[in-house]
């Protein structure tokens, strides 16, 4: 079987720093190689996919090229992680994973794919698969140190960095976080930290956008990784990444978190401020066997790639069959399911 996927977008694959689904669509490829297939990547011209996993072959494109201009006449299946400029000109058997969360009116295709099952019954689907890491790649440790780390773009809101610095401000405890913009510079962002400008300042380390050994031993060596989001989250990798270095992680019922996080197993769901407040505490207070036990189980029940991969297989051999993904009875649920906030004072 030959796949090819197609992910013509800014970011390099694989990325360096941020790129969250041009990093998904790295590990698949490394996954179906391994697995015996044969894979291309239509993607960034500066991407170094050939060099990362042998035998992989790079066709370089840019957005805006016409899909049917680029996809090899030998494919058997596309997989596209992007819309194309021309959808409906797809010359072979495909699919689309829908890597974010669409409006009511955004156009899906029959054949769409989603990252989790939430995330399919949000939009009205049932199609999905879940992510996976590769779990080997990451540093596990059972021994931490005391800090909270949020590693996701702290500029947008939804993300909940403000969440994150009051939970650093009350427990005194060190913060270090990922984003292009410390929160100083776009203080409307963010809110009752503003009283308590030099404990930020003392408390939280901007990191930058972070990747390589710095990455590996941030995500290995905290005791709780915040990612309290505020937003219906489809499937995120940080999760997976925290979980796979044997690192509990703090979560929302939003989206697809409880898919991922086994509540007081692998770490906890909350529905408000006090919930985080009493989990970080939780996470802080462990005894070194309790570090050990909750670290095992994080990695051992991760999403693996291997998976992910496996599910994807099953997913092309039908629609090289012309199998539908989707039915006509699938339609976007009328009222979408609220969004717990979890933010002091509320």
């Amino acid at each position: 079987m030959h796949i090819v996927h197609y992910c013509p977008t800014a970011y390099p694959i694989p990325p360096v720093g941020y790129g969250g689904t041009e990093r998904v669509v790295y590990w698949l490829i490394r996954a179906q190689i391994a697995q015996g297939l044969r894979v291309s990547l239509i993607a960034n011209a500066a991407s170094g996919i050939e060099q990362a996993v042998p035998g992989a072959r790079l066709i370089p494109c840019d957005r805006d090229t016409p899909i049917a201009s680029v996809v090899p006449r030998d494919c058997d299946v596309a997989h596209l992680h992007r819309m194309p400029p021309d959808p409906e000109a797809i010359p072979v058997p495909h699919l689309i994973t829908e890597h974010g969360n669409r409006g009511p009116d955004a156009r899906l295709l029959a054949n769409t794919v989603f990252v989790s099952e939430s995330h399919a019954k949000i939009h009205g689907r049932r199609c999905f698969v879940r992510n996976g890491v590769p779990v080997d790649d990451y540093r596990y440790s059972d021994e931490k140190d005391r800090f909270l780390l949020f590693l996701a773009r702290m500029e947008w809101p939804h993300k909940n960095a403000r969440t994150a610095m009051d939970l650093a401000i009350d427990l005194d405890l060190p913060l270090k976080m990922s984003g292009k913009y410390p929160p100083w510079v776009r203080p409307k962002l963010w809110g009752d930290w503003c009283r308590h400008p030099l404990a930020v300042r003392r408390l939280v380390q901007r990191l930058g956008y972070v990747d390589g050994d710095l990455k590996l031993e941030l995500l290995a060596r905290a005791p709780v990784m915040f990612h309290a989001v505020n937003w219906h989250e489809p499937g995120s990798i940080v999760v997976l990444e925290s979980l796979a270095s044997g690192t509990p992680v703090l979560g929302t019922p939003n989206g697809s978190l409880p898919e991922f996080i086994e509540h007081n197993r692998t770490g906890w769901i909350v529905e408000d401020y006090a919930q985080a407040r009493e989990a970080v505490r939780e996470a802080l207070s462990f005894s070194v066997e309790q570090r050990r036990r909750w670290a095992q189980r994080c990695r051992e029940r991760v999403s693996r790639v291997e998976d992910t991969a496996r599910g994807y297989r099953l997913l092309y051999e039908k629609v090289i069959a012309g199998e539908r993904l989707s039915t006509a009875d699938e339609t976007r649920p009328s009222v979408a399911r609220p969004v717990v906030s979890v933010l002091k004072g509320r």
